[in-house]
C-alpha cells in the first residue's frame, strides 16, 4: 500500500512489516467469518484493523524520510506514479466484473467516476471497492503533510495531532459519530514520530513524542472510532511496539519482504479474487470446509499482486523517474 523509500536499497524490516500488514488484511477478508470462532480475531475485524493501522504507521515513517530528501514536485510526482496506474486498473477491473454480472452489488456510473478521481469520501458517494477508504486517507495525508512540511517544516506535530483529535471529538459531539478520516489521520504521525526518534538515536527524549502521540491517539480511537473498529486503541499500541521492535532488532524474512514489496497490488485486487471465488464456489460453513477456497484466494492474491507489481507498478515508477530526469535536463538547458 505505502510507497517504498526512494533510495535504491530497500530496508528489510519495513518490507517485512508491510508484508505482515498485507497478510493481516487479506486473511481478515478471506477468512473473516471463521476467525472469531478460532480465537484469532481481536474484537470486530481486529486482524484487518491491525493491518491497516500498521500500514498507516509505515506510511508516516516512509513519507517523513522522503520529504527530507525530495523536493515537493518530485515527492508528489512519485506518489502519483506509484499509486494511480494500479489503482485505475483496479477500477477498470471492477467495472468489467460489474458488466459481466459477477458479484452482488451493481454500481452507478457516478461511483466509478468518483472512485477514479478519489473523491468518493468527499462527495458522500459509495466507492466501488471496500478497501479504497484506507487509500483515500493515505492520499490526503500525502497532500497534507507535503504542504505542511513545505510551510512549517518539522514544527508543531503535537499540535496537529491534538487539533485533529479535538476536531474529531467536536464531530462526535455534533453528529453523534466521528469521521474515519480524522479518526485515523493521526496514526501517520506515529510513524513520523518513530522516524524522528530513530534519526535521533532512540534517546528517551526522542521517544517521548512517540509515546505521547500513541497515548493520545489510542484514547481517541477508544472514544471516537466506529464500533466496527472496536479495540483499535489497543491494536495501535501493539502495532507501535511491533514497529519499533522490528526497526531496532532488524526484522528480516524473505517471505514477508516479498509480500511487502508486492503489497499494493495485492491490497487492491484481493477483494476481486475473494468475490470471484465466492461467486463461483460459495463459502464453506466451517473453517475446514472453506479451506480450499481460502487457500486458492490467498495464493491467487499473492500471485496477482506479484505479477501486477512487476508489470504495472515498477514500469510506471521507472517512467515517472525518467520524466524527472527529462525535466531536470530541460531546466539545466534553459538555465544555460
Amino acid at each position: 500500500m505505502a510507497e517504498p523509500r526512494s533510495t535504491p536499497v530497500r530496508i528489510a524490516p519495513l518490507d517485512a512489516l508491510r508484508g505482515l500488514a498485507i497478510g493481516m488484511v487479506v486473511v481478515s477478508h478471506v477468512a473473516g467469518p471463521h476467525l472469531p470462532g478460532i480465537g484469532i480475531d481481536l474484537g470486530n475485524n481486529g486482524l484487518g484493523t491491525a493491518g491497516v493501522l500498521l500500514f498507516f504507521l509505515l506510511s508516516g515513517y516512509l513519507i517523513q524520510g522522503n520529504l527530507e530528501r525530495q523536493p515537493l514536485p518530485v515527492f508528489l510526482s512519485r506518489r502519483l506514479f506509484k499509486i494511480l496506474p494500479a489503482y485505475w486498473l483496479n477500477v477498470l477491473a471492477i467495472l468489467a466484473l460489474d458488466a459481466l454480472g459477477v458479484g452482488g452489488e451493481r454500481f452507478a456510473v457516478i461511483s466509478y467516476v468518483a472512485s477514479a478521481l478519489m473523491v468518493t469520501d468527499l462527495l458522500g458517494i459509495d466507492a466501488v471497492s471496500g478497501v479504497y477508504w484506507t487509500l483515500l486517507i493515505e492520499v490526503k495525508f500525502y497532500l497534507f503533510i507535503a504542504l505542511y512540511h513545505r510551510v512549517f517544516g518539522e514544527r508543531g506535530m503535537g499540535w496537529v495531532v491534538l487539533g485533529l483529535i479535538a476536531l474529531n471529538g467536536l464531530s462526535w459531539g455534533l453528529r453523534g459519530h466521528g469521521s474515519a478520516l480524522i479518526v485515523f489521520f493521526p496514526a501517520f504521525y506515529v510513524g513520523v514520530a518513530v522516524h524522528r526518534a530513530e534519526r535521533a538515536g532512540w534517546t528517551g527524549r526522542a521517544l517521548a513524542p512517540v509515546l505521547g502521540v500513541v497515548a493520545a491517539l489510542a484514547a481517541s480511537l477508544t472514544l471516537f472510532a466506529d464500533p466496527h473498529f472496536a479495540g483499535a486503541g489497543l491494536l495501535l499500541i501493539l502495532d507501535t511496539t511491533l514497529f519499533v521492535g522490528a526497526l531496532r532488532l532488524g526484522l528480516s524474512s524473505r517471505v514477508l519482504e516479498f509480500l511487502g514489496r508486492t503489497s499494493y497490488s495485492n491490497y487492491l485486487f484481493h477483494p476481486l479474487i475473494v468475490l470471484a471465488l465466492h461467486a463461483a464456489f460459495g463459502r464453506g460453513e466451517t473453517l475446514l470446509a472453506d479451506l480450499p477456497r481460502m487457500a486458492a484466494a490467498l495464493a491467487l492474491s499473492v500471485g496477482v499482486g506479484a505479477v501486477l507489481h512487476r508489470a504495472v507498478e515498477e514500469p510506471m515508477v521507472r517512467w515517472g523517474k525518467s520524466l524527472e530526469g527529462w525535466r531536470l535536463r530541460r531546466s539545466a538547458a534553459s538555465a544555460a
